[in-house]
């Protein structure tokens, strides 16, 4: 038999059976076998040694009461500092150390802390400068040629806008003045030669009369008739050449200075879209020389900052913890030993810790069954065996969202970590980051209830039952109980016992116990009953018709 685990639940208390059957004949074996003897022994601790019998009673029994206690369990772990700042590499590529301050000293804020190699970055830095001289050279010659481009551009244009104004005007005029013009000089020509016909055609008329009348001689005649045969042809002449002005050269002139126009427009516009893609192309080159210029000063920038950053400085003041023993105090395995001069350094890799010691937390891991009774609040006892065994006091400050397992040696257990303030601030330094730590805490409490020492509750199957004296205090026999709340000294008991009832603090040997099967009565007490085959189980599930152990509720 054994007493229940100390983790403030009320799980079942493993022990032997003892059914009735069992013990009776166990008991007619030693009777026969040893009769005499144990008579005996049992006259003895009657009344043959009244001080044995007072010191059996006065050590291993004790009443139960009515009292308060605590509910707790405890959990290992390790102090942290509950403010830490890590510090990390901040270059970008794997580097070494060439500077290493020793673990454990004291700093203040912006003391070197290491010096890591920054060769590389150096010599990088110098031939991007070299190269940001040229790329601003270039920057300048994209930007003139740009402003050039501008100002051609506006001079093709204004080349451009000026020749359609011309074609414009251009064709106005010939509209409203030199059509004009030519179609009056060629009516007026038609109309000076209509005239000039009609004059001669009367005169050669009346030349014909004085020719016959010898007035004119006949040369005269002639010479006047050719000059009306030639009014004749100038009046068909001025009318044809209205008829080809009309009709081919006017058409032609409009056409022509419409044209005019139209490519002048035309030639505008590829002047403007041409003026749009060279001003284009001289922008965008602009524009990326101005990008690698910018990319140029920007990977400088990072360049230097990289340099600065191989100086590494404290962000704070603190104790100077290598990053190494971090590591190792979280994983408690490392494949890279301590931290060293030499030693490589990856990007964002952890260089130190800079914990503030003057305050503490014991971050302690909690199995999973419990961690739903541990609340923020709560007080807790912790001891520091590395601080000579000083115990502190402490108030759980959060509990962990996610469980952890138990890696590869246990893979089943799942534990939660906690987190514990330490009250006291820590100012003699006496505890310090990754002592070990064992902190006891406070799952809740019970208040004045009937209650009984942890070692005096046994377990039995489904009965939890103690050993009370029976007749003068030799014999002991079984008592059941219904237990609540369990402590790591104290059960409460809720029904099977009374205030001031004794009860036995150990196991009895075979000879001190009244062998006896479960009073159906006192199995009620406590919500049980007997099966059909004797067997302890729930009322309910007796009066269901089904047989099955009975169950305790946990504390």
């Amino acid at each position: 038999m054994q007493s229940p685990i100390k983790d403030g639940t009320a799980s079942a208390i493993c022990g032997p059976a003892r059914r009735g059957g069992v013990l009776v004949k166990l008991t007619v074996a030693v009777a026969v076998l040893a009769g005499a003897g144990v008579g005996a022994w049992q006259l003895g601790l009657l009344g043959g040694d009244g001080e044995a019998s007072e010191r059996v009673q006065t050590a291993d029994i004790a009443p139960v009461s009515i009292m308060s206690f605590d509910i707790t369990t405890t959990a290992s772990g390790e102090l942290q500092a509950e403010n830490q700042i890590e510090v990390r590499s901040k270059l970008e590529r794997r580097t070494t150390i060439v500077e290493l301050i020793e673990e454990g000293t004291r700093v203040a804020e912006g003391e070197v802390l290491a010096v890591l190699d920054a060769d590389e970055y150096r010599t990088e830095l110098d031939d991007e400068e070299i190269g940001l001289e040229s790329d601003r050279a270039e920057l300048i010659a994209a930007e003139n040629a740009f402003e050039i481009q501008k100002s051609d551009n506006e001079s093709s244009k204004q080349a451009a806008e000026l020749k359609l104004r011309l074609a414009e005007l251009a064709l106005e005029q010939w509209v409203n003045g030199t059509h004009e013009i030519k179609m009056k000089e060629l009516r007026l020509a038609i109309e000076e030669a209509d005239r000039e016909l009609e004059r001669l055609q009367e005169k050669h008329e009346k030349n014909a009369e004085l020719l016959a009348q010898g007035f004119i001689s006949a040369d005269q005649y002639k010479q006047d008739e050719l000059a009306y045969i030639k009014a004749q042809s100038q009046v068909e002449k001025a009318r044809l050449q209205h008829e080809s002005y009309v009709n081919y050269q006017q058409a032609s002139d409009r056409e022509q200075k419409e044209s005019d126009v139209e490519q002048a427009r035309a030639e505008l516009e590829r002047v403007e879209r041409r003026n749009k893609i060279q001003l284009a192309d001289k922008q965008a080159d602009f524009t990326s020389r101005q990008r690698r210029v910018s990319r140029r000063e920007n990977e400088i920038k990072e360049l230097k900052e990289q340099i600065e950053a191989a100086t590494v400085r404290a962000p704070s003041a603190g104790m100077v913890v290598y990053g190494s023993t971090v590591e190792l105090s979280r994983r408690s395995w490392s494949s890279e030993g301590p931290m060293q001069i030499g030693q490589q350094v990856y990007r964002n890799q952890l260089l130190f810790g800079l914990p503030d010691v003057s305050k503490l937390v014991a971050e302690v891991r909690v199995h999973e069954s419990l961690a739903g009774r541990v609340q923020p609040g709560q007080k807790a006892l912790i001891t520091v065996d590395a601080a000579n065994g000083r115990t502190v006091e402490g108030t759980v400050k959060e509990i962990g969202i996610l469980a952890e397992n138990g890696g590869w040696r246990d893979p089943n257990l799942r534990e939660y970590t906690v987190k514990i303030t330490i009250d006291d601030d820590n100012d003699d330094r006496s505890l310090k980051p990754s002592m070990r730590c064992e902190a006891t805490l406070v799952l809740g409490r019970v208040e004045d209830s009937l209650a009984a020492p942890v070692p005096a509750v046994f377990s039995d199957g489904p009965v939890r039952y103690v050993y009370s004296p029976s007749g003068s205090g030799s014999l002991f026999r079984r008592v059941p109980v219904q237990t609540g709340r369990f402590s790591d000294t104290h059960a409460e008991i809720v029904a099977g016992l009374e205030v001031g009832q004794q009860v036995l603090l150990r196991e009895p040997s075979a000879g001190e116990i009244i062998d006896e099967p479960w009073e159906q009565s006192e199995l009620e007490l406590v919500g049980l009953t007997l099966s059909e085959e004797g067997e302890p189980v729930r009322m309910e599930a007796e009066q269901a018709g089904v047989a099955t152990p009975a169950a305790f509720r946990g504390g």
